[in-house]
């Protein structure tokens, strides 16, 4: 798995409880960032990996907690707090906070902090390209929050990460609503960018993880489909299994 990927993934898993149930404004995140409880903030980022944001009113005050959290990140706890800032930090997708992430890379700082710094920079450059996509309110639908928007252009969108990307938070953050229900079995009836490589594999295993974990009867037909008519053996597998654990 490349860093970009795991460094995302790895922060979704952590926190357990599901993230969108609060609906996050310009106004929260900065509620939240210029105060002092490093549990929000974390969720509030985890909440960023898919949201789409880019507003500088966002990130501008995250930044300053950053800077803020810097001189401290000399122990575990300190270090992985300035970590996790970096990290949202990066899902801005703007080049003006590229010098304070390489700021962290190149300075004096934890080898942890730095490593993550380092995979802030690559994720700043797949941000500004994944934003653009989630943001796309062309694709919208009006009666839809923008949260739910945004994990429907990441299912339509062409990258098998993004893609991916929003399975695997569907599942984390319990969200089954019927609108992205509907677009998972759109996208694994007609799998447009399936293939034998393993990403493709990989992102639809997990798009039809999170169809069947929702429980809804009416979309077993869908992964029993794949079970049974899929040339492709690793997703028939993976397919069959869902059906055993969610069926």
């Amino acid at each position: 798995m490349k860093p970009l990927v795991a460094s995302i993934l790895l922060g979704i898993s952590l926190l357990g409880s599901p993230v969108w149930a609060q609906e996050y404004t310009v106004e929260t995140y900065q509620e939240i960032f210029k105060g002092d409880n490093q549990f929000k903030q974390k969720q509030a980022i985890e909440a960023l990996t898919i949201a789409g944001l880019s507003d500088p009113a966002i990130y501008d005050v995250l930044e300053a907690k950053l800077l803020e959290s810097l001189p401290l990140a000399t122990e575990k706890n300190a270090i992985d707090y300035s970590a996790w800032l970096v990290k949202g930090l990066a899902y801005s997708g703007n080049d003006k906070y590229s010098a304070t992430i390489s700021n962290i890379v190149n300075g004096s700082y934890h080898k942890k902090l730095k490593k993550y710094a380092s995979q802030a920079l690559e994720n700043l450059a797949q941000y500004k390209k994944w934003n653009a996509i989630l943001a796309d309110n062309s694709q919208y639908v009006a009666e839809q929050s923008p949260k739910n928007n945004a994990f429907a252009n990441a299912l339509k969108s062409d990258d098998l990460e993004l893609m991916r990307l929003a399975a695997k938070r569907i599942m984390d953050d319990q969200n089954y609503d019927d609108f992205l229900l509907e677009r998972l079995s759109v996208e694994l009836k007609n799998p447009r960018l399936m293939s034998n490589d393993k990403l493709a594999i990989d992102t639809y295993a997990n798009m039809a993880k999170a169809l069947a974990a929702s429980g809804n009867t009416q979309y077993r037909e869908v992964i029993e489909n794949i079970a049974n008519n899929n040339p492709n053996k690793k997703l028939k597998s993976y397919a069959e299994s869902y059906l055993k654990k969610y069926y």
